[in-house]
């Protein structure tokens, strides 16, 4: 009997499904239409030791803006990336991303929560450079996908959204990027069939 992927269960579910999809959306950009390889830093925060907790402080930040904004499971796909007055989950890597990793709910990932907290709130600057590297890591992961992003997205926006503003402006949120990932999905099942007939 094959196991079959269940789709999320709760909105924390769905904020470390999203979060595994942005990074997995930056590494590619990166890897496949930058202009260079991934440097080791990103090689260890996107594809290595440190992409889980990478992952666990953007889903942290994706929850914390849920939570924010009462959005419930069937609305949770509204949640903002990048908003005007940093009202996105950008915003809250800047500003918050501590307390946002404070709100998630207990775990399987306690330990790393702790590491992160524990690093977070030393009082050495030594001792928080783990935490710096993924906050700066996941901050670049959303704010990189937002920016690349269209506003495909036709229901509610933050209501300041400007439609030709630059991306924070423009209200990105995860619907948008779920859906570009639809159309990108079924273009290449497009190019499979229709390249077979050349």
């Amino acid at each position: 009997m094959t196991e079959q992927a269940q789709a999320p269960q709760t909105v924390w579910d769905c904020c470390g499904t999203w979060a595994d999809l942005l990074i997995t959306l930056h590494a590619e950009d990166l890897q496949q239409h930058g202009t260079r390889r991934l440097t080791e830093g990103e090689t260890v925060t996107l594809t290595g030791l440190d992409r889980h907790l990478v992952e666990l402080v953007i889903a942290a930040a994706l929850h914390e803006r849920i939570l924010r904004m009462d959005l419930p499971l069937a609305a949770a796909a509204q949640v903002p990336l990048a908003a005007p007055a940093e009202e996105g989950v950008t915003g809250t890597l800047r500003r918050a991303a501590y307390n946002a990793l404070t709100l998630t709910p207990d775990t399987e990932g306690q330990p790393d929560r702790a590491l992160l907290l524990r690093e977070a709130a030393s009082p050495h600057p030594d001792d928080q450079t783990l935490w710096q590297r993924v906050r700066t890591a996941a901050l670049d992961v959303v704010a990189g996908v937002a920016s690349r992003t269209p506003a495909n997205f036709t229901g509610p926006r933050h209501p300041d959204a400007a439609a030709d503003g630059p991306y924070w402006e423009r209200g990105i949120t995860i619907a948008d990027v779920l859906i570009g990932v639809q159309r990108r999905q079924g273009f290449e099942v497009l190019a499979q069939v229709y390249g077979e007939e050349d």
